[in-house]
């Protein structure tokens, strides 16, 4: 077998976080007087400010490098299969894990 064919690294396990809290538990965790809850709670047509993300370190670059940073505002577009967010002008869509793991606030619309 040809030797580019066949992998010299030895391959590690994948690294898998997983987030068991609820929008109602980030709301409490939030310091007094800012209302906050998961992205992943919030409904198609609001408006939330970037808090934190709770993701890998990988997934969290790659969304920082695609502008979804905390401070970023977001405007959440559809969320039937995925949620399509709208980030500085640029649509993402992101699954239910990595959005559970990002926490925002909520503006007025």
């Amino acid at each position: 077998m040809l030797s580019f064919f066949t992998r010299n690294k030895p391959s590690r396990p994948r690294e898998l976080t997983v987030i068991a809290e609820t929008a109602t538990e980030a709301q409490t965790a939030s310091p007094p007087g800012t209302r906050s809850c998961l992205l992943a709670a919030c409904s198609a047509g609001s408006r939330a400010t970037v808090l934190e993300m709770r993701c890998g370190e990988n997934e969290a670059c790659r969304l920082r490098a695609l502008g979804l940073c905390e401070g970023a505002s977001v405007n959440v577009v559809d969320t039937r299969h995925a949620m399509l967010l709208d980030v500085r002008g640029t649509r993402l869509a992101l699954g239910r894990a990595l959005t559970a793991g990002i926490t925002v606030r909520p503006l007025q619309s």
